[in-house]
């Protein structure tokens, strides 16, 4: 890979000097995967002229050279911030090479008016709900089909395919994994849940991921005597107001708030629950979740919502449960179904190995990254060949 060019990171969220320094130091991951893209891109500022990862919403600002030589920008943004003001963090950084983590108008407009080639690399899904959002999805495709962005990448076969649904050029259209750091030939499957039954929820505590849903669905079983636990794993903050919300249920005792742990400890927890629960709701913009994966690893039966991204990776009755989304009353229901069946049982436990491997992908994160950097003509034909443009032809 060539040196002599300057690479510019920018991400919505996740602390990369914190990361990095608690991984040199011995740390756990908080999430698959970050050991992974971390080091990769630490990597990168050895190879490169430099590298800048430039962190949008963060406790406070910083500026930082890391020891590998990467330079670790902190915006202190909050919740409710304007992407735009990250520009000026962009424009001192002087990139000829850009990666965008997230769909940011003024980033775009910013990218193409510099000219700077940009990889738009995400982990979104984007919503039609309205003719507002379907209009304000074209007008992305548009601004990305223009000659700065030559690789518009998403995390998963489906959130992919929405990109070439909305107008995005499908030979710039990439679909990305991770490598597959656990497998569920790891582990045998399972013939019967544990009574009481233990529930387990992984990802964040806002009401978007449907973790309210799912607190509410355990009361109604409560309340039709079902003998049921649930374990909630997550943090940035919500706990405050899940406790208030499980008191307020009657489920002391039964629901508990665990917190975060580290990486490495989920697929074990997830394999000692009866079930897995993830209830996100449509409105959050969901990729491809990591739970997803490591649920199927677990061998632990699945239950998921009907949001769009997870169609086609969640098949009802087969690879899981589906029930449509906010609706606790339902969720209630598949619980039930699935604590209570144990032929069904055993069959989505079985076939969580299936679904698993129709889940990988050829295109891995951190090739993508290294050949789009590379942009030589062999890296070039290697990125049009893993496009949607194949797929779409034989469509």
């Amino acid at each position: 890979m060539p040196g002599g060019r300057r690479l510019t990171i920018v991400q919505y969220a996740g602390d990369m000097r914190e990361a990095a320094l608690r991984l040199s130091s011995g740390g756990q991951e908080t999430y698959r995967g970050q050991n992974y893209t971390v080091s990769h891109v630490e990597g990168l500022a050895r190879r490169l002229e430099s590298v800048t990862t430039i962190t949008l919403r963060t406790e406070e600002r910083f500026d930082t050279v890391l020891p590998s030589g990467m330079r670790a920008i902190g915006a202190g943004f909050n919740e409710e911030f304007d992407a735009g003001a990250a520009i000026p963090l962009v424009e001192v950084t002087k990139p000829d090479l850009l990666i965008l983590h997230l769909p940011s108008t003024p980033l775009i407009h910013w990218a193409r008016r510099k000219r700077v080639r940009t990889l738009m690399l995400l982990a979104d899904s984007f919503s039609r709900s309205s003719l507002r959002r379907w209009a304000a999805n074209m007008l992305l495709a548009r601004q990305l089909n223009s000659q700065s962005f030559d690789v518009v990448a998403n995390h998963g076969r489906r959130a992919s395919q929405q990109l070439v649904a909305m107008g995005v050029d499908p030979a710039k259209v990439i679909a990305w994994d991770y490598p597959p750091f656990h497998s569920p030939a790891q582990r045998p499957a399972k013939s019967a849940p544990g009574d009481p039954a233990h529930l387990l929820y992984v990802g964040l505590l806002i009401p978007a991921k449907g973790i309210d849903d799912l607190i509410g669905a355990v009361k109604r079983l409560h309340q039709r005597g079902s003998r049921v636990t649930l374990d909630i794993i997550g943090g940035g903050g919500g706990g405050e107001r899940l406790t208030g919300l499980i008191q307020h249920a009657g489920l002391d005792g039964h629901v508990r708030l665990v917190g975060q742990v580290p990486n490495k400890e989920i697929i074990d927890r997830m394999a000692q629950a009866d079930l897995v629960v993830v209830p996100s709701r449509h409105e959050y913009s969901e990729g491809m979740p990591l739970t997803i994966y490591e649920a199927y690893c677990s061998r632990t039966p699945l239950i998921a919502s009907d949001h769009p991204m997870f169609r086609g990776n969640v098949v009802d009755g087969e690879s899981g449960l589906v029930f449509p989304a906010g609706d606790s009353h339902a969720l209630a229901d598949k619980i039930s179904r699935a604590l209570g069946d144990h032929r069904l049982y055993a069959a989505l436990s079985e076939n969580g190995a299936a679904a698993w491997e129709k889940l990988q992908l050829p295109v891995k994160w951190h090739e993508l990254v290294d050949r789009w950097i590379s942009g030589d003509a062999e890296s070039r034909a290697w990125l049009r060949a893993h496009s949607m443009a194949p797929e779409r032809a034989a469509a």
